[in-house]
Protein backbone atom coordinates (compact mmCIF):
# COMPACT_ATOMS: atom_id res chain seq x y z
CA UNK A 1 0.00 0.00 0.00
CA UNK A 2 1.25 3.51 -0.40
CA UNK A 3 2.12 6.13 2.37
CA UNK A 4 -0.46 7.46 4.89
CA UNK A 5 0.72 10.35 3.68
CA UNK A 6 -1.04 10.15 0.61
CA UNK A 7 -4.54 10.88 2.34
CA UNK A 8 -3.46 13.98 4.68
CA UNK A 9 -1.28 16.82 5.11
CA UNK A 10 2.58 15.68 5.55
CA UNK A 11 4.80 18.20 7.46
CA UNK A 12 7.93 18.66 5.62
CA UNK A 13 6.80 15.33 2.89
CA UNK A 14 7.46 17.69 -0.08
CA UNK A 15 10.96 18.58 0.98
CA UNK A 16 12.12 15.14 1.76
CA UNK A 17 11.04 13.52 -0.77
CA UNK A 18 12.66 15.94 -2.78
CA UNK A 19 16.08 15.08 -0.85
CA UNK A 20 15.55 11.59 -1.28
CA UNK A 21 15.05 12.02 -5.24
CA UNK A 22 18.07 14.00 -5.38
CA UNK A 23 20.03 11.58 -3.79
CA UNK A 24 18.72 8.70 -5.86
CA UNK A 25 19.10 10.56 -8.72
CA UNK A 26 23.27 11.56 -7.44
CA UNK A 27 23.85 7.86 -6.44
CA UNK A 28 22.67 6.12 -9.22
CA UNK A 29 23.30 3.71 -11.82
CA UNK A 30 25.25 5.21 -14.50
CA UNK A 31 24.11 3.25 -17.86
CA UNK A 32 27.07 2.09 -20.06
CA UNK A 33 28.14 3.90 -23.22
CA UNK A 34 30.47 2.50 -25.57
CA UNK A 35 32.32 3.64 -28.84
CA UNK A 36 29.96 1.62 -31.56
CA UNK A 37 29.38 2.09 -35.36
CA UNK A 38 28.19 5.33 -36.63
CA UNK A 39 24.51 6.52 -35.08
CA UNK A 40 21.92 7.10 -37.96
CA UNK A 41 18.83 8.26 -36.20
CA UNK A 42 18.36 8.47 -32.44
CA UNK A 43 16.83 5.13 -30.69
CA UNK A 44 18.86 2.90 -33.56
CA UNK A 45 19.78 -0.15 -31.92
CA UNK A 46 22.37 -2.52 -32.36
CA UNK A 47 23.66 -5.01 -30.49
CA UNK A 48 27.19 -4.19 -29.31
CA UNK A 49 29.34 -6.61 -27.35
CA UNK A 50 26.68 -8.84 -27.18
CA UNK A 51 24.84 -6.23 -25.50
CA UNK A 52 21.28 -4.56 -26.99
CA UNK A 53 22.12 -1.03 -27.22
CA UNK A 54 20.86 1.89 -28.68
CA UNK A 55 22.06 5.52 -29.86
CA UNK A 56 21.84 8.62 -28.16
CA UNK A 57 22.62 12.40 -29.24
CA UNK A 58 23.48 14.38 -26.63
CA UNK A 59 25.12 18.21 -27.66
CA UNK A 60 25.85 17.01 -30.98
CA UNK A 61 27.87 14.39 -30.08
CA UNK A 62 26.52 10.17 -30.55
CA UNK A 63 26.49 7.44 -27.92
CA UNK A 64 25.47 4.08 -27.12
CA UNK A 65 23.61 3.29 -24.12
CA UNK A 66 23.06 -0.38 -22.87
CA UNK A 67 22.06 -1.65 -19.35
CA UNK A 68 23.90 -4.45 -18.03
CA UNK A 69 22.16 -7.21 -15.34
CA UNK A 70 22.55 -5.71 -11.93
CA UNK A 71 20.85 -7.55 -8.75
CA UNK A 72 18.19 -5.70 -7.03
CA UNK A 73 19.99 -4.25 -4.21
CA UNK A 74 22.44 -2.10 -6.97
CA UNK A 75 19.27 -0.71 -8.63
CA UNK A 76 18.34 3.04 -7.54
CA UNK A 77 15.03 3.79 -5.79
CA UNK A 78 13.37 4.30 -8.67
CA UNK A 79 14.92 1.29 -10.91
CA UNK A 80 13.52 -0.75 -8.20
CA UNK A 81 10.05 1.00 -8.63
CA UNK A 82 10.56 0.28 -12.33
CA UNK A 83 10.87 -3.38 -11.86
CA UNK A 84 8.04 -3.60 -9.35
CA UNK A 85 6.13 -2.57 -12.27
CA UNK A 86 7.91 -4.41 -14.76
CA UNK A 87 7.50 -7.56 -12.99
CA UNK A 88 3.58 -7.03 -12.35
CA UNK A 89 2.70 -6.49 -15.49
CA UNK A 90 4.55 -9.27 -17.21
CA UNK A 91 3.90 -11.73 -14.54
CA UNK A 92 -0.14 -11.04 -15.16
CA UNK A 93 0.74 -12.84 -18.29
CA UNK A 94 2.94 -15.27 -17.74
CA UNK A 95 1.20 -19.25 -18.32
CA UNK A 96 -2.00 -17.09 -19.66
CA UNK A 97 -4.06 -18.49 -23.08
CA UNK A 98 -5.93 -16.91 -25.47
CA UNK A 99 -9.33 -17.87 -24.61
CA UNK A 100 -11.26 -14.77 -24.80
CA UNK A 101 -9.65 -12.81 -27.68
CA UNK A 102 -10.07 -14.43 -31.59
CA UNK A 103 -7.51 -12.58 -33.69
CA UNK A 104 -8.00 -11.88 -37.35
CA UNK A 105 -5.04 -9.95 -39.47
CA UNK A 106 -5.24 -8.00 -42.92
CA UNK A 107 -1.58 -7.74 -43.87
CA UNK A 108 -0.44 -5.95 -46.47
CA UNK A 109 1.56 -7.68 -49.27
CA UNK A 110 4.06 -4.60 -49.49
CA UNK A 111 4.70 -5.58 -45.45
CA UNK A 112 8.24 -7.16 -44.88
CA UNK A 113 8.12 -10.21 -43.98
CA UNK A 114 10.42 -10.26 -40.62
CA UNK A 115 8.19 -7.28 -39.87
CA UNK A 116 4.85 -9.13 -40.57
CA UNK A 117 6.38 -11.63 -38.23
CA UNK A 118 7.21 -9.95 -35.56
CA UNK A 119 4.04 -8.40 -35.39
CA UNK A 120 2.06 -10.89 -35.28
CA UNK A 121 4.54 -12.33 -32.58
CA UNK A 122 4.27 -9.07 -30.73
CA UNK A 123 0.47 -9.01 -31.43
CA UNK A 124 -0.10 -12.85 -30.20
CA UNK A 125 2.37 -11.69 -26.97
CA UNK A 126 0.24 -8.59 -25.93
CA UNK A 127 -2.87 -11.23 -26.63
CA UNK A 128 -1.76 -12.96 -23.25
CA UNK A 129 -2.17 -10.23 -21.08
CA UNK A 130 -4.64 -8.76 -22.32
CA UNK A 131 -7.21 -11.55 -22.90
CA UNK A 132 -7.71 -11.28 -19.31
CA UNK A 133 -9.43 -8.54 -19.53
CA UNK A 134 -12.42 -9.78 -21.66
CA UNK A 135 -15.51 -11.17 -20.40
CA UNK A 136 -16.02 -13.33 -23.10
CA UNK A 137 -15.18 -14.42 -26.69
CA UNK A 138 -14.18 -10.86 -28.72
CA UNK A 139 -12.85 -9.95 -32.34
CA UNK A 140 -9.70 -7.84 -32.49
CA UNK A 141 -8.84 -7.30 -35.74
CA UNK A 142 -5.76 -6.27 -36.78
CA UNK A 143 -3.92 -4.53 -39.90
CA UNK A 144 -0.50 -3.80 -40.67
CA UNK A 145 -0.04 -2.16 -43.99
CA UNK A 146 2.60 0.65 -45.77
CA UNK A 147 2.58 3.41 -47.39
CA UNK A 148 1.80 1.37 -50.60
CA UNK A 149 -1.78 0.50 -49.08
CA UNK A 150 -2.62 4.03 -49.04
CA UNK A 151 -5.44 3.73 -51.42
CA UNK A 152 -6.99 0.51 -49.70
CA UNK A 153 -6.64 2.99 -46.12
CA UNK A 154 -8.46 5.62 -48.01
CA UNK A 155 -11.37 3.29 -49.32
CA UNK A 156 -11.26 0.97 -45.82
CA UNK A 157 -14.99 1.68 -43.82
CA UNK A 158 -12.86 1.11 -40.85
CA UNK A 159 -9.78 2.71 -41.80
CA UNK A 160 -10.64 5.69 -43.90
CA UNK A 161 -11.13 8.06 -40.83
CA UNK A 162 -7.47 9.08 -40.41
CA UNK A 163 -6.16 8.33 -43.66
CA UNK A 164 -5.07 11.85 -44.54
CA UNK A 165 -2.76 12.29 -41.15
CA UNK A 166 -0.51 9.57 -42.86
CA UNK A 167 0.33 11.67 -46.17
CA UNK A 168 3.46 12.59 -44.21
CA UNK A 169 4.72 9.48 -43.90
CA UNK A 170 3.61 8.27 -47.56
CA UNK A 171 5.87 10.96 -48.78
CA UNK A 172 8.77 10.68 -46.26
CA UNK A 173 8.43 6.32 -46.97
CA UNK A 174 8.33 6.88 -50.62
CA UNK A 175 11.85 8.61 -50.73
CA UNK A 176 13.43 6.29 -48.70
CA UNK A 177 13.06 8.42 -45.57
CA UNK A 178 12.02 8.10 -41.66
CA UNK A 179 11.97 4.50 -42.36
CA UNK A 180 13.02 4.06 -38.73
CA UNK A 181 9.60 5.21 -37.54
CA UNK A 182 6.20 3.44 -37.51
CA UNK A 183 2.65 4.73 -36.82
CA UNK A 184 -0.70 3.61 -35.23
CA UNK A 185 -2.83 3.60 -37.79
CA UNK A 186 -6.23 2.31 -36.06
CA UNK A 187 -7.40 1.40 -32.05
CA UNK A 188 -10.83 0.92 -31.68
CA UNK A 189 -13.51 -0.88 -30.13
CA UNK A 190 -17.32 -0.11 -31.64
CA UNK A 191 -20.04 -1.29 -33.07
CA UNK A 192 -19.57 -1.74 -37.18
CA UNK A 193 -22.13 -3.51 -38.90
CA UNK A 194 -23.91 -4.51 -36.03
CA UNK A 195 -21.20 -5.94 -34.72
CA UNK A 196 -18.66 -5.09 -31.64
CA UNK A 197 -15.13 -5.97 -32.64
CA UNK A 198 -12.03 -4.34 -31.99
CA UNK A 199 -9.33 -2.53 -34.75
CA UNK A 200 -6.05 -1.74 -33.90
CA UNK A 201 -2.78 -1.85 -36.85
CA UNK A 202 0.08 0.00 -37.34
CA UNK A 203 1.35 1.49 -40.35
CA UNK A 204 5.27 1.08 -41.43
CA UNK A 205 7.19 1.75 -44.45
CA UNK A 206 7.54 -1.25 -46.85
CA UNK A 207 11.60 -0.58 -47.41
CA UNK A 208 11.97 -1.20 -43.64
CA UNK A 209 13.24 -4.03 -41.73
CA UNK A 210 13.61 -4.49 -37.84
CA UNK A 211 17.19 -3.29 -37.52
CA UNK A 212 15.99 -0.08 -39.53
CA UNK A 213 13.43 0.68 -36.85
CA UNK A 214 13.72 2.65 -33.47
CA UNK A 215 13.36 1.57 -30.09
CA UNK A 216 9.95 3.55 -29.49
CA UNK A 217 8.60 1.46 -32.10
CA UNK A 218 8.88 -2.09 -30.86
CA UNK A 219 5.99 -0.75 -28.52
CA UNK A 220 3.47 0.45 -30.54
CA UNK A 221 1.86 -2.46 -31.83
CA UNK A 222 1.16 -2.99 -27.98
CA UNK A 223 0.13 0.29 -27.12
CA UNK A 224 -2.63 0.33 -30.10
CA UNK A 225 -3.88 -2.96 -29.24
CA UNK A 226 -4.55 -1.67 -25.14
CA UNK A 227 -6.38 1.12 -26.55
CA UNK A 228 -9.02 -1.54 -27.69
CA UNK A 229 -8.65 -2.81 -24.08
CA UNK A 230 -9.38 0.69 -22.44
CA UNK A 231 -12.75 1.27 -25.33
CA UNK A 232 -13.99 -2.22 -24.17
CA UNK A 233 -15.19 -0.65 -20.99
CA UNK A 234 -16.13 2.28 -22.84
CA UNK A 235 -18.05 1.65 -25.29
CA UNK A 236 -21.36 2.61 -23.95
CA UNK A 237 -20.26 6.19 -23.41
CA UNK A 238 -18.67 6.51 -26.75
CA UNK A 239 -21.82 5.47 -28.32
CA UNK A 240 -23.32 8.49 -27.04
CA UNK A 241 -20.35 10.84 -27.90
CA UNK A 242 -18.98 13.84 -26.38
CA UNK A 243 -19.11 17.74 -27.23
CA UNK A 244 -15.39 17.98 -27.29
CA UNK A 245 -11.91 16.89 -26.68
CA UNK A 246 -12.48 18.49 -22.68
CA UNK A 247 -15.61 16.75 -22.01
CA UNK A 248 -13.33 13.34 -23.24
CA UNK A 249 -10.48 14.08 -21.18
CA UNK A 250 -12.50 14.32 -18.47
CA UNK A 251 -13.63 10.79 -18.05
CA UNK A 252 -9.94 9.66 -19.90
CA UNK A 253 -7.46 12.24 -19.35
CA UNK A 254 -4.30 11.90 -21.91
CA UNK A 255 -1.84 10.37 -18.71
CA UNK A 256 -4.37 7.77 -18.40
CA UNK A 257 -5.44 7.11 -22.13
CA UNK A 258 -1.96 7.05 -23.61
CA UNK A 259 0.68 7.41 -20.92
CA UNK A 260 -1.00 3.99 -18.78
CA UNK A 261 -1.15 2.41 -22.81
CA UNK A 262 2.37 2.71 -22.89
CA UNK A 263 3.18 1.51 -19.37
CA UNK A 264 1.62 -1.37 -20.12
CA UNK A 265 2.42 -1.90 -23.80
CA UNK A 266 6.60 -1.25 -22.98
CA UNK A 267 6.75 -3.68 -20.34
CA UNK A 268 4.84 -6.15 -22.20
CA UNK A 269 7.23 -5.66 -25.45
CA UNK A 270 10.56 -5.33 -23.55
CA UNK A 271 11.95 -9.03 -23.18
CA UNK A 272 14.06 -8.11 -20.07
CA UNK A 273 14.46 -4.99 -17.78
CA UNK A 274 17.21 -3.52 -18.92
CA UNK A 275 15.71 -3.69 -22.35
CA UNK A 276 13.27 -1.80 -20.18
CA UNK A 277 15.21 0.22 -18.46
CA UNK A 278 17.28 1.13 -21.58
CA UNK A 279 13.61 1.94 -23.58
CA UNK A 280 13.12 4.57 -20.55
CA UNK A 281 16.37 6.13 -20.40
CA UNK A 282 16.26 6.91 -24.32
CA UNK A 283 12.46 7.66 -24.26
CA UNK A 284 12.52 10.22 -21.79
CA UNK A 285 16.26 11.82 -23.11
CA UNK A 286 14.91 12.27 -26.16
CA UNK A 287 12.32 14.72 -24.16
CA UNK A 288 14.68 16.75 -22.05
CA UNK A 289 16.65 19.55 -23.13
CA UNK A 290 16.50 22.42 -25.85
CA UNK A 291 15.14 20.13 -28.36
CA UNK A 292 12.48 18.79 -26.14
CA UNK A 293 8.60 20.95 -25.89
CA UNK A 294 9.22 23.66 -23.26
CA UNK A 295 6.78 21.87 -20.86
CA UNK A 296 9.39 19.49 -19.97
CA UNK A 297 11.54 21.86 -18.68
CA UNK A 298 9.38 22.51 -15.85
CA UNK A 299 9.96 19.10 -14.77
CA UNK A 300 12.30 20.16 -12.45
CA UNK A 301 11.13 20.04 -8.49
CA UNK A 302 8.14 18.53 -7.10
CA UNK A 303 6.16 21.40 -6.84
CA UNK A 304 6.68 21.83 -10.59
CA UNK A 305 6.61 18.37 -11.81
CA UNK A 306 2.80 18.35 -10.18
CA UNK A 307 1.95 21.70 -11.91
CA UNK A 308 3.16 20.25 -15.40
CA UNK A 309 0.48 17.02 -14.27
CA UNK A 310 -2.22 19.16 -13.45
CA UNK A 311 -1.92 21.10 -17.28
CA UNK A 312 -1.89 18.16 -19.17
CA UNK A 313 -5.20 16.84 -17.57
CA UNK A 314 -6.67 18.47 -21.06
CA UNK A 315 -5.18 18.30 -23.97
CA UNK A 316 -6.50 22.17 -25.20
CA UNK A 317 -4.55 23.37 -22.04
CA UNK A 318 -1.05 23.29 -23.44
CA UNK A 319 -0.23 23.04 -27.34
CA UNK A 320 2.05 20.42 -26.03
CA UNK A 321 0.14 18.49 -23.55
CA UNK A 322 -1.18 15.38 -25.79
CA UNK A 323 2.43 14.87 -26.51
CA UNK A 324 3.83 15.29 -22.39
CA UNK A 325 0.86 12.68 -21.63
CA UNK A 326 3.01 9.61 -23.25
CA UNK A 327 6.25 9.80 -21.19
CA UNK A 328 4.94 11.35 -17.67
CA UNK A 329 1.84 9.17 -17.63
CA UNK A 330 3.69 5.98 -18.09
CA UNK A 331 5.92 6.97 -15.26
CA UNK A 332 2.75 8.27 -13.15
CA UNK A 333 1.43 4.92 -13.83
CA UNK A 334 4.44 2.60 -13.89
CA UNK A 335 4.51 4.36 -10.01
CA UNK A 336 0.72 3.30 -9.42
CA UNK A 337 1.36 -0.10 -10.80
CA UNK A 338 4.21 -0.79 -8.65
CA UNK A 339 2.96 0.49 -5.42
CA UNK A 340 -0.78 -0.77 -6.36
CA UNK A 341 -0.53 -3.73 -8.15
CA UNK A 342 -1.83 -4.54 -11.81
CA UNK A 343 -4.84 -5.94 -10.62
CA UNK A 344 -6.03 -2.75 -8.81
CA UNK A 345 -4.43 -1.11 -12.27
CA UNK A 346 -7.15 -3.03 -13.87
CA UNK A 347 -10.06 -1.91 -11.81
CA UNK A 348 -9.46 1.58 -13.74
CA UNK A 349 -10.14 0.34 -17.00
CA UNK A 350 -12.94 -1.57 -16.32
CA UNK A 351 -14.63 1.14 -13.84
CA UNK A 352 -14.21 3.70 -16.75
CA UNK A 353 -17.89 4.13 -16.85
CA UNK A 354 -18.24 4.98 -12.75
CA UNK A 355 -19.24 8.66 -12.17
CA UNK A 356 -19.05 11.43 -13.97
CA UNK A 357 -14.91 11.99 -14.61
CA UNK A 358 -11.68 10.08 -14.76
CA UNK A 359 -11.30 11.15 -10.91
CA UNK A 360 -14.71 9.04 -9.74
CA UNK A 361 -13.09 6.51 -11.33
CA UNK A 362 -9.82 6.73 -9.30
CA UNK A 363 -11.75 7.39 -5.98
CA UNK A 364 -14.20 4.29 -6.74
CA UNK A 365 -11.32 2.18 -7.67
CA UNK A 366 -8.52 3.13 -5.62
CA UNK A 367 -9.32 5.63 -3.12
CA UNK A 368 -7.60 8.32 -4.80
CA UNK A 369 -8.13 11.91 -5.68
CA UNK A 370 -5.79 13.14 -8.61
CA UNK A 371 -3.87 16.08 -6.47
CA UNK A 372 -3.18 12.35 -4.04
CA UNK A 373 -2.00 10.39 -7.22
CA UNK A 374 0.11 13.78 -8.61
CA UNK A 375 2.13 14.25 -5.33
CA UNK A 376 2.70 10.45 -4.91
CA UNK A 377 3.74 10.25 -8.17
CA UNK A 378 5.47 12.79 -8.72
CA UNK A 379 8.87 11.69 -6.97
CA UNK A 380 9.06 8.79 -9.31
CA UNK A 381 8.00 11.24 -12.37
CA UNK A 382 10.92 13.58 -11.48
CA UNK A 383 13.42 11.16 -10.64
CA UNK A 384 12.90 9.93 -14.33
CA UNK A 385 13.27 13.08 -15.94
CA UNK A 386 16.64 14.00 -13.32
CA UNK A 387 18.41 10.52 -14.56
CA UNK A 388 17.40 11.29 -18.71
CA UNK A 389 19.88 13.34 -20.54
CA UNK A 390 18.82 16.09 -22.90
CA UNK A 391 20.81 18.15 -24.92
CA UNK A 392 22.16 21.33 -23.08
CA UNK A 393 23.62 22.91 -26.33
Amino acid sequence: MASKCLYANCMGRQNWAFALVLALITTSFEPALAAAPQCLFGGQIRIISGQKSACQNVNGSTIWVSYKKRPESKLTQYEKTKLKAYNQIRNAAVGKTISNIELKYELSKSLPIEIRTEYVRQTEQASKLYDQFFTGPVVVNNYFQTEKDAQFIKNHPILQGGADSFQRFYDAWSKGELVHQNSGLVARFFNFGGKSEGHTGVLVASKSSKAKLALYSQQVVAHEYFHVVQDFYKQSRDEVGYNSRKEYAKYYPPIFREGSANTISTAISMESFEDYLLFYQIFLSENKGIYAPKIFSRINNLQNTISVLKVIESPDANPDAAWTAYPVGSLVFEWLIAEYGFDSYKKLVVNQLIGDSFEDNLKASLGLTLDQLYKAAAPHVLAGFLAAKGSTR
